[in-house]
């Protein structure tokens, strides 16, 4: 099952970051291949919602559930329904403050999807991530405030603060 996951320092303010990530109607606007997503049903912890994948000919529609934890600013993300293109999928992004106030973007992912489907996914993973990843980079340098614009944070000492210093690799 392809998996990845990233630790990202951006120099805004966590709560703005994990506002711009739980904006998913606004995905298809900047998010390569997603053609549409909306939102079908509101949760007491989160949503539902239904994305549409156009990639090389190849459309696919599929449902996940959005739990947000607004408190400990955690967005996970898991397949909704039965059926459909992807078998599994876990998604889980956690926005740290730093001491500095800037956040680092803990994000991991899962997916399983069907043959061939999961095939073409392996072959392009890593260079779908590096996308994702700049692409909310840049999402956020146009949409939050800087509060840290320096970068001078110890990185180290702070993941080490988080209980996050076996990622950092």
């Amino acid at each position: 099952m392809p998996s990845t996951s990233f630790l990202e320092r951006v120099p805004h303010a966590p709560d703005c970051v994990m506002s711009l990530v739980t904006d998913v109607e606004r995905y298809p606007d900047f998010i390569p291949a997603m053609s549409a997503l909306r939102k079908t049903k509101d949760l007491p912890d989160g949503f539902e919602a239904e994305a549409m994948i156009n990639y090389k000919g190849i459309a696919e529609t599929f449902a996940s559930r959005i739990k947000t934890d607004a408190e400990q600013r955690i967005i996970v993300v898991e397949k909704s329904r039965k059926g459909g293109p992807v078998k599994k999928l876990y998604n889980r992004w956690q926005f740290h403050e730093l001491s500095d106030g800037s956040t680092l973007v803990d994000f991991q992912v899962e997916v399983r999807l069907v043959f061939p489907l999961e095939t073409l996914l392996k072959q392009k993973f890593d260079e779908a991530r590096t996308v994702i990843k700049d692409i909310f980079v840049e999402q956020a340098a146009e949409h939050c405030e800087i509060v840290a614009p320096g970068g001078d944070v110890d990185l180290v000492a702070e993941a080490a603060r988080l209980d996050l210093s076996h990622r950092l690799a």
